[in-house]
């Protein structure tokens, strides 16, 4: 599907087609593509780059459509990589000064939880894998591996 260029977000380059690629819910997702190009939260003057999930209800747009700015989408991937690593590492739970990851204390299902999260990642590992390997393969060529 084309993801539209008359919306708010202005895609500057896109993944049309993302529902053929969306791990275990391909075919069978709203989430029609994948964009990177000028924020819809800019005011005049502002060049703001964000991405963005596309969703379509098969009639039109959806507003639940995500768009989130660059460091954002990249924090994210180090947190689900820190989860992997702590479900298949023995309850390692990987944190650095300049990113503090800890378990959501507050949480009092916490230990359920955490097991959902570890039987999930497990039973997901070859769709988690193919967008992992994806990732590998752009921080090699930007020099960071």
């Amino acid at each position: 599907m084309k993801i539209p260029t008359y919306l708010k977000h202005k895609p500057v380059l896109e993944v049309a087609n993302y529902d053929q690629l969306d791990g275990p819910y391909r075919t069978k997702t709203d989430a029609k593509g994948l964009s990177v190009g000028l924020a819809q939260w800019n005011e005049p003057g502002c060049t703001e780059i964000s991405a963005k999930v596309w969703r379509n209800t098969g009639e039109k747009w959806s507003r639940q459509s995500e768009e989130l700015p660059l460091h954002r989408v990249i924090d994210l991937a180090t947190l689900v990589c820190a989860a992997i690593r702590y479900a298949e590492n023995g309850n390692e739970l990987t944190s650095t000064e300049d990113f503090p990851i800890s378990f959501s204390t507050d949480n009092e299902e916490l230990r359920r939880y955490l097991e959902i999260m570890k039987k999930e990642l497990a039973a997901n590992k070859e769709h988690l894998d193919v967008s992992l390997d994806r990732l590998v393969i752009a921080l090699k060529k930007l020099g960071k591996c």
